[in-house]
């Protein structure tokens, strides 16, 4: 061997003379090759007047000295260009490129094109540690598409890929480190957005649900675009205020009623919002043809925006025309608004407004009437057939400071009502009355299968003047914060109590009454009871199976100072004090105070005074 195998460095010979000459030689050849640093890698001719120690990658086709030495490296010694073939792995450093070379054993490769893979982490401009294998400090990054022409798609797509559903797979975007806002697949398949006001109590603004693509807003929608053109003070066709066309919210106001035929701007899909904040009202027209086509109204009819209303709008692109998604209490069509219409009734149905009394009302209720009635005049073809219909429509009323009566009629003989009433919440200052016969109550009867009368939390109803008997449930039944007055009832047979009061509950005897039918309690409270000073007839020898009155869970039955006639016919034991409930008689606890034939009991703090 005459050369090394790498570097093809000459080596001496034993008997060799003038050693020094192949020394020097292996010396070039080391000076030459090692830390390679060449001028280019292009040129395909040598150059004309080259420094000592220059050196060249030799491109192909090359010519003159050069010829038949592509790839290889030329260098410039001694008035001579010295060649070194390259082995495969060897690298250079071009100047005219900046950039390292290596050689692969055919070409000489761009060390920028060359396959990086598995590297353990990388930081860019800083250092990359767990969790963050790929760290990069940098004002801005840029992604670009490689281009059809240079052999890309043109697209450019960054996917982050998560191990399952319940993981995540997001961007995170934080101030200082501390998180602000996230968006992605989080905890879920489905897209939400969360944002953060300190990086630890997440709100989640919009979440689009994988399958269907409906998008769920948790929280308020803000249509921040808003502007307030000038007032109008003429019917408008066209209609294009300044900054109409980017606007989500349209605050207009009017000098006098006047019309919108047309809003331009319109835009598949948009939604604008038109509030009428003036006094005047704003009519949209329909279809008018004083507008151009493409900014017309397709509402099915001139639709007007009261004083203080609004309308949300919809474009439809393929239709070109606008069309009405939602509309507040006062946007009616034309023909429907109060000054068209013959029935205010009608009217305040269409605006969803209250009839307000300006005076007190009284509603009838007779067997021969019907529902379909008014219920305001004394006749088979005024009054309702119903007290629950009386009810309902005293509940939609605002009767301010004056109180309705339901007066349910009798033909001078007994009218019998078989439904049961629910009392409604209504609004108003004073309780509403319901009342029958004053003279003779029994000529009135509510004879239920069920509770006759029951209030849960519809405020303070007043009942006279009548008599109630139940194949099943109670007379009265106060619950849930309701109150029930009564005077002049005639209590009927009623399968469970005549008096039902619930907790935070109230029942109160305004006037006298009779009791000429059994129960299991006349009486059976856990809220507030008040008979006091009451007289209470009796007839047909009432019974009560488990006792006359009943107070417990802390309730409180004041029924002193009252008048009780025929006591003597009522059977059962006279009271049942328990669970801390009292029964205040102001008598020292007279065992013999309430009408009944058997003693009273008071237990587990139940206290009768």
């Amino acid at each position: 061997m005459t050369d090394t195998p790498n570097l093809g460095l000459p080596f001496i010979e034993g008997s060799q003379a003038q050693k020094h000459v192949t020394h020097n030689e292996a010396l070039r050849i080391l000076d030459a090759a090692i830390q390679i640093s060449v001028l280019d890698l292009t040129r395909t001719a040598p150059p004309s007047s080259p420094a000592e120690g220059e050196r060249h990658v030799v491109a192909a086709g090359a010519t003159g000295a050069w010829a038949g030495h592509a790839n290889a490296i030329a260098t410039w010694q001694d008035g001579a260009w010295a060649f070194l073939v390259p082995k495969a792995g060897w690298c250079v450093w071009s100047s005219a490129d900046a950039v390292t070379f290596v050689f692969d054993g055919t070409v000489w490769r761009d060390q920028r094109n060359l396959a990086v893979d598995n590297l353990p982490h990388l930081g860019i401009n800083t250092t990359a540690s767990l969790p963050n294998l790929l760290s990069v400090k940098s004002n801005a990054v840029l992604l670009a598409a490689v281009n059809a022409a240079d052999g890309g798609s043109g697209d450019a797509r960054l996917q982050i890929s998560k191990e399952s559903a319940a993981k995540t797979a997001s961007v995170f975007f934080s101030d200082a480190f501390s998180g602000r806002a996230e968006f992605g697949l989080v905890g879920s398949d489905a897209f939400k957005l969360k944002v953060s006001a300190d990086g630890s109590t997440w709100v989640e603004a919009f979440n689009v649900d994988q399958t269907s693509g409906n998008l769920a807003l948790p929280r308020g929608l803000a249509l921040t675009g808003v502007i307030s053109p000038p007032q109008i003070t003429a019917n408008q066709n066209d209609y294009a205020p300044t900054g109409a066309a980017t606007a989500s919210v349209l605050q207009l106001t009017s000098d006098a009623s006047r019309t919108i035929s047309g809003l331009a701007g319109g835009a598949e899909g948009r939604v604008v919002s038109v509030v009428n904040i003036g006094s005047q009202p704003i009519a949209l027209t329909d279809e008018s043809t004083s507008s151009s086509a493409a900014n017309r109204f397709t509402l099915g009819g001139t639709l007007t925006i009261a004083a203080k209303q609004a309308a949300m709008l919809r474009y439809d692109g393929t239709a070109s025309r606008w069309r009405l998604m939602s509309g507040a209490t006062g946007l009616l069509a034309a023909a429907n608004n109060l000054s068209d219409l013959a029935s205010a009734a009608v009217a305040r149905a269409n605006l969803g407004v209250r009839e307000m009394l300006s005076t007190n009302r009284t509603y009838y209720v007779r067997t021969d009437g019907s529902n379909s009635n008014t219920g305001l005049v004394n006749s088979s073809g005024g009054a309702f057939l119903t007290v629950q219909k009386a009810v309902d429509t005293v509940a939609a009323l605002d009767c301010s400071i004056y109180q309705v009566t339901i007066q349910i009629v009798d033909p001078g003989s007994v009218a019998t009502f078989t439904a049961a009433v629910t009392l409604r919440p209504y609004v108003g200052l004073l309780p509403p009355i319901i009342q029958g016969n004053a003279a003779t109550p029994a000529n009135v009867l509510i004879s239920t299968s069920t509770t006759a009368f029951a209030n849960s939390g519809a405020g303070a109803w007043q009942i006279n003047d009548l008599k109630i008997v139940t194949s099943a449930g109670n007379a009265l039944s106060a619950t849930n914060g309701g109150t029930i007055r009564f005077q002049n009832l005639d209590f009927g047979a009623v399968a469970l109590y005549h008096i039902f009061v619930g907790p935070s509950s109230n029942v109160m005897a305004t006037g006298n009454y009779a009791v000429s039918g059994g129960a299991q309690f006349h009486v059976a409270a856990t809220g507030y009871v008040s008979l006091v000073g009451m007289t209470v007839t009796y007839s047909g020898s009432p019974a009560f199976s488990s006792a006359n009155i009943l107070a417990g869970r802390g309730s409180v039955v004041d029924c002193y100072t009252m008048t009780f006639v025929n006591g003597g016919t009522v059977t059962g034991p006279r009271y049942s004090a328990s669970m801390n409930g009292v029964i205040f008689t102001n008598t020292g606890g007279l065992a013999t105070y309430l009408p009944g034939n058997a003693a009273g009991t008071s237990t587990t703090g139940g206290q009768y005074l």
